[in-house]
């Protein structure tokens, strides 16, 4: 079938390589194209279904838009293909997670899914009996166990023999014997065939670093250089830089720390601002969008065209000095951005003629088609009018747009891009319908961005043997009681451990006390109501404590009748010092938290002060992430005020 597409621009397309694809799909992602982003991860899984950059840019399109189950899934395939010499760490990590499981359930069955068992080999339930010594603290037995092990194995099975002596490293390491497993790690590798085992080094510069004399930091940083010439790896470059400031060398750890941000913003497919500049000049995206991205730096090109230096000069703030590079400039993508530039700048019916000029030269583009009928919405323009009304042009547009909202049906501006197509070909009712589904879908985007009792939490998910961040949703709700005789927490809603729905109700106790204290004028009816509590993804079971804070929010943000922003996730255990002080403690693997909420590209993470510490030269996650997106509170009070604003006191 032929192709109604000009060559030029069907050429740009078939160029655009699976790497290109994915490039582009993040700069989407990034100015808030979900949905275009992902049906360009779609074409590039479906002739590449192994590439794991686009599948795991896929997994955060899904954070982001809240599938949740489908992010997982999606994670749980990268990490199952990803190819890694050092798997130790993550073996020994699951063995210790299922024998946390397997208090609850034991036995020799693995549950893979419904009416799926998968039977333990007896290795495996040996090593995981380690692990079960080690949670019911007696683990100078577990110990024992991975001497007898090592002795069963040693000369037999090379794996096996490994995993038992690296078990006995780690259970010391658990208990704090820093020296002990040191002398263990560095004995195995006198043995032939572990001098420089991967798994060993990488566990022994984990224990130079928490030992941190002079002499063993110094052996970490070979270790870690050994180890960077042999992968790339974020947490590597994170823990060079760590350990350079550690050691004085400030050149160093400049330098390490750059590159540490750098593979962990690409990592977490946020495009740089060379990228960008890149992509831009090979497909159109709208510079108004363009303009919104937030650079970690601006470096320079080598050898950009014209077109690149005149986006990179626009993305710099020199409009005027990439107006005049493309001035002159006739070709498709010029003839857009100087349309786009005319109408920043003001001229917008220099605008209209330069994207009808283009759009006859590549009618394909719906991001321009967008345009001109969103203007026509507001301006009745005579020219985009009389564009549209030609037979040919409204038959493909209607063609195009109807396409789209097929495939996204609740994306409100291409119903008013269809209502003004019709308004403009005189269909009024056809027009007045698609205007009065617009705004239906807008008013619920707004509510989905402001929303009473909603809250984002920052929690960690855990794989058999990784840990990923993971926002979940909290959502509190209330219903009219008799006056005077509500103020009860009826429902808790979810897949809840009994600790965690225990400290719900705990929570919602403090704060409908905290809240008639703080602000008595505002919670006047607070018993004439009753209350509900859910926390999103019920086929997982959530459990431990840091949700005080994000559930304490919800439960605030009713009480007040005051919306929550959607941009903002918080973790953390609250305490109750009395009826109106409310602390905050910290909370575990803060690291992966964070990673999780810069992720799904939040503006703000909540975390308590104590986990300060934590994160300061954490090898995870670098510095300036932190700087950016991290604030800390020490009570509910700060906490409220991060949440809500300042004027929360006085409006």
């Amino acid at each position: 079938m032929a192709s109604n597409e000009p060559a030029a621009a069907v050429s740009a397309r078939e160029t655009f390589s699976a790497e290109d694809r994915t490039r582009y799909a993040r700069v989407l992602v990034e100015i808030g194209e979900l949905y275009d982003a992902e049906i360009e991860i779609a074409q590039v899984l479906e002739s590449k279904p192994e590439d794991l950059p686009a599948l795991d840019l896929l997994a955060k399109i899904k954070h982001m838009r809240g599938e949740l189950s489908a992010a997982i899934a999606c994670w749980a395939q990268v990490h199952a293909k990803s190819p890694s010499n050092l798997t130790a760490n993550v073996r020994l990590n699951s063995m210790l997670q299922l024998a946390q499981e397997s208090e609850r359930g034991p036995g020799q069955f693995l549950v893979l899914g419904p009416f799926q068992l998968w039977r333990k080999p007896a290795a495996h339930l040996e090593l995981e009996e380690i692990f079960r010594l080690f949670l019911a603290r007696r683990p100078e037995e577990a110990r024992e166990k991975c001497d007898q092990l090592a002795k069963k194995y040693r000369g037999k099975d090379p794996d096996l023999y490994k995993l038992a002596v690296l078990g006995n490293a780690w259970v010391a390491e658990l208990t704090g014997d820093f020296e002990e497993s040191r002398t263990v790690l560095e004995n195995l590798g006198n043995e032939r065939g572990f001098e420089t085992d991967g798994d060993r080094i990488l566990a022994l510069a984990r224990i130079y670093e928490r030992i941190g004399t002079q002499e063993l930091l110094e052996k970490a940083v070979h270790i870690y250089k050994h180890l960077e010439r042999s992968f790339e790896r974020v947490s590597v470059l994170g823990h060079l830089a760590s350990l350079s400031r550690r050691l004085g060398n400030r050149e160093e750890a400049v330098r390490y720390e750059e590159r540490f941000l750098h593979l962990f913003r690409v990592r977490m497919h946020r495009p740089s601002f060379a990228d960008v500049t890149r992509i831009a000049a090979r497909r159109y995206l709208p510079l108004s969008k363009l303009s919104r991205i937030r650079f970690a730096s601006r470096e320079e090109l080598a050898e950009p065209s014209p077109r690149e230096r005149a986006i990179a000069l626009f993305l710099a703030g020199d409009a005027s000095g990439a107006r005049e590079l493309l001035a002159g400039w006739s070709e498709v993508l010029d003839l857009k951005y100087r349309a786009d530039l005319a109408v920043l700048e003001g001229s917008r019916e220099e605008g209209i003629r330069l994207y009808l000029a283009s759009l006859e030269a590549d009618p394909s583009d719906v991001r321009v088609l967008e345009w001109l009928l969103n203007d026509y919405e507001t301006s009745r323009s005579a020219p985009i009018g009389e564009y549209f009304q030609r037979p040919e042009i409204a038959q493909r547009s209607l063609e195009r747009l109807d396409a789209a909202l097929r495939a996204s049906p609740l994306r409100p501006g291409l119903w008013r891009q269809m209502a003004a197509l019709h308004r403009i070909l005189g269909h009024g009712e056809e027009a007045t319908r698609c205007t009065q589904r617009a705004a239906s879908l807008e008013e619920a985007a707004r509510r989905r961005e402001s929303t009473v009792g909603r809250v984002l939490a920052d929690s960690v998910y855990h794989f058999v043997g990784r840990a990923k961040g993971l926002i979940h949703e909290i959502w509190a709700a209330r219903r009219p009681a008799q006056p005077g005789r509500g103020g009860f927490l009826e429902e808790i809603l979810g897949n809840l451990t009994q600790e965690f729905s225990q400290s719900v109700r705990n929570t919602f106790l403090s704060v409908r006390e905290y809240a008639r204290a703080k602000w008595p004028e505002h919670t006047h009816d607070i018993l004439d109501y009753n209350y509900t509590y859910k926390v999103t993804k019920e086929d997982e079971t959530s459990g431990g404590l840091s949700a005080g804070l994000p559930t304490a929010l919800a439960f605030l943000s009713v009480f007040l009748n005051r919306p929550v922003p959607q941009d903002t996730a918080s973790t953390g255990i609250l305490i109750a010092d009395s009826h109106d002080v409310q602390v905050l403690r910290p909370v575990g693997e803060p690291e992966y938290k964070v990673r999780g909420a810069y992720n799904r590209n939040l503006r703000r993470v909540i975390l308590p002060e104590a986990n300060r510490r934590d994160l300061d030269g954490n090898p995870c996650v670098p510095r300036a992430i932190c700087d950016e997106i991290v604030s800390y509170a020490s009570n509910l009070d700060e906490a409220v005020v991060l949440t809500f604003g300042s004027d929360v006191w006085i409006s």
